[in-house]
């Protein structure tokens, strides 16, 4: 729950005081005749409470800035806000606040001391104004999807009622409108924004992110490993590199000892070895030729496949158009034979008049068509066909690659062997040499192996904590949104309630007025209606307007869920040559309805302008200052020098 409410306030000209007025809770009215100024001071107090306002009247812009008490969820603060003119003499618009958490009868005693100034537009590295005044207001930062920013100028439009804005605008208008922004305003201020579920999706965003790119490095490893002979359980491999180092530690043991290996080798072990290396040396080079020999077959078959596809589609090209042919221009008939130029005997439609062949269909096409049909056959055969080949031969260029690299070895260990002329332990030794050597290479692979193997699991791993999240976060969304949901019906309920209890008290002016069943009020589109309608005549739209924002405020007091901050500001009560008895009428109705006993304790203040105050209301109760007249207007220059 939130409140707003303006104790004091101090317009500013020079030295002087021209307007100082104090303000009580619940209900203020300032009155006086037309044209001596109620508009202006309203108008003051939209932009003393952060209001982006330049449209001044030239007594009110010959003022030089406002001094305001507001009791914010009651914390007291003291704000001012300069009216700077630019060369043209005119306000300039969004101006930088000045914020002293104070009584305005201490923060005034200063100029310094306690006051901070905050920019109305954001910076990297200051607040704006309407941040300080949403912390103090316990106001989450709203922003939209598009990420605009909802300001307390923007939250204002909701509180101000104004006379400029049009009659069926929900809203005071705005120059650059957006409707996420009024979106956005509305849920925060019936209290279906949920900071939380604001959280909830974007983590929900940013989570699907993270998951989306884990799922495309996971995929991009599987088909590492679906191509390789990569082994994809870490245990084996720990075990492998286990092994393997077990097999170095044994000959660097060997190697320590080069007598013992000495005394340990018999004078024909070099023939045996050289036996072994031929044998290998030989079925390697076999091998490489039968794949290579296999790979040179299914690529010739690859290509003769292709031609033939190709042919097959020829065909079929020339069947489709015979056909279309036959079919445009039906059976084609000869009068004279083009062989011998004799006038053709005549037969019937059921057959060839060149040949006189017994025809099957009128135009032949059955027999097109049952061409058509086998000749697709053999194409998706053939089809299917080539991609196994195709298959095939990657297979086996892959078989042939690991060959070729166990041909080279082969060919080097044999090479190397036959090109020395040493003892049988000295071949040994060598060999344990060569040996250690690989078997470092192959523990530093197994562990490149393991790391990719292990990289992969962590990755399945967090991909299947994010997909965890994910599940809970929607679940999450989805309560708030079932509460979003229940509290929004329930707000826009008691709005079309309290604006149905305020139109039909208005008389029998307007006859839809009296049996109006439901008032809807719609933020996106800045509008609202009645029983689907909201063309009215011009004081009945203004009634019905106002309706619709006090009964706004009057939800926000009786539902503690919104988050209104409990203060409507109203310059807008008798517009459009309404007659007196329906403005004081709506007057009478909006106090007896704030003076209901269930709002006895409640915080809010109304103030509203009138110049048909009803002679109920017209008493220091309720009313601010004295009755402006022509004579004695609202800003008061009398005492400027």
């Amino acid at each position: 729950m939130s409140t707003l409410r303006l104790n004091e306030l101090i317009i500013v000209q020079g030295d002087t005081y021209v307007y100082h007025e104090k303000f009580d809770s619940k209900t203020n009215i300032i009155s006086g005749d037309n044209s001596t100024g109620k508009s202006s001071i309203s108008s003051f107090i939209f932009f003393a409470l952060g209001g982006d306002f330049t449209e001044w009247l030239p007594e009110a812009k010959s003022c030089d800035y406002v001094l305001a008490e507001l009791l914010i969820n009651d914390v007291y603060v003291t704000i001012r806000r300069n009216l700077d003119k630019n060369e043209k003499k005119d306000v300039m618009s969004k101006r930088p606040m000045y914020i002293n958490i104070a009584k305005l009868e201490d923060a005034i005693k200063s100029y310094t001391a306690g006051w901070k100034i905050y920019p109305y537009s954001k910076t990297d590295k200051q607040e704006t104004f309407s941040q300080i005044i949403f912390d103090l207001l316990n106001f989450p930062e709203v922003s939209t999807d598009n990420l605009e920013t909802v300001t307390l100028n923007q939250i204002l439009r909701l509180l101000y009622v104004d006379q400029l804005s049009s009659l069926n605008a929900l809203m005071r208008n705005e120059d650059f409108d957006s409707p996420l922004v009024r979106d956005a305003i509305g849920n925060l201020l019936l209290g279906t924004y949920s900071d939380d579920k604001l959280k909830f999706e974007k983590e929900l965003r940013e989570t699907k992110k993270e998951s989306s790119s884990i799922k495309s490095q996971v995929k991009a490893l599987e088909d590492v490993f679906e191509h390789s002979s990569f082994d994809f359980d870490s245990s084996k491999i720990v075990k492998n590199i286990e092994a393997l180092e077990n097999q170095l530690g044994k000959i660097n043991e060997s190697l320590q000892n080069p007598q013992e290996l000495i005394d340990k080798t018999k004078p024909n072990d070099t023939k045996k070895e050289l036996d072994v290396l031929r044998v290998n040396l030989k079925k390697y080079k076999n091998d490489y030729q039968n794949i290579k020999s296999k790979i040179e077959y299914l690529e010739a078959d690859y290509l003769d496949s292709n031609e033939f596809i190709k042919v097959i589609e020829d065909k079929l090209k020339d069947i489709n158009k015979s056909i279309r042919t036959r079919q445009s221009f039906g059976k084609l008939t000869l009068e004279y034979c083009p062989s011998c130029l004799e006038k053709i005997v005549e037969t019937d439609d059921k057959h060839c008049g060149l040949c006189k062949l017994k025809l099957n269909d009128a135009v032949n096409l059955s027999r097109f068509t049952r061409m058509k049909l086998e000749l697709e056959m053999q194409l998706k055969e053939s089809k299917n066909l080539i991609k196994q080949r195709d298959s095939e031969i990657i297979s086996l260029k892959e078989e042939l690659r690991t060959i070729q690299s166990g041909l080279r070895n082969s060919q080097r260990e044999f090479d190397l062997f036959t090109n020395k002329t040493r003892s049988s332990s000295n071949n040994l030794i060598d060999k344990l040499i060569q040996k250690k050597s690989n078997l470092t290479y192959e523990i530093i692979y197994q562990e490149k192996q393991l790391e990719l193997v292990s990289s992969y699991e962590e990755y399945r791993i967090r991909q299947a904590q994010l997909q965890a999240r994910i599940e809970i976060l929607t679940s999450e969304i989805e309560k708030f949104s079932t509460l979003q949901r229940r509290n929004a019906s329930k707000a826009y309920s008691k709005i079309s309630e309290y604006a149905l209890e305020l139109i039909k008290a208005d008389g029998k002016y307007e006859e839809k007025f009296i049996d109006g069943r439901k008032v809807t009020t719609n933020f996106r589109e800045n509008t609202f209606y009645l029983d689907g309608r909201n063309r009215f005549s011009a004081s009945s739209m203004v009634i019905l307007k106002n309706s619709v924002r006090f009964a706004i405020f009057f939800a926000s007091i009786e539902l503690d869920f919104f988050r209104y901050p409990k203060f409507i500001l109203c310059d807008n009560v008798e517009d459009k040559g309404m007659v007196d008895k329906r403005s004081k009428n709506f007057q009478k109705k909006v106090v007896e309805i704030a003076e209901l006993d269930k709002f006895k304790d409640k915080d809010f203040q109304i103030i509203f302008t009138t110049s048909k105050i009803s002679k109920k209301l017209n008493i220091p109760k309720y009313t601010v200052g004295k009755y402006s007249t022509k004579k004695s207007k609202t800003l008061d220059f009398n005492g400027v020098k």
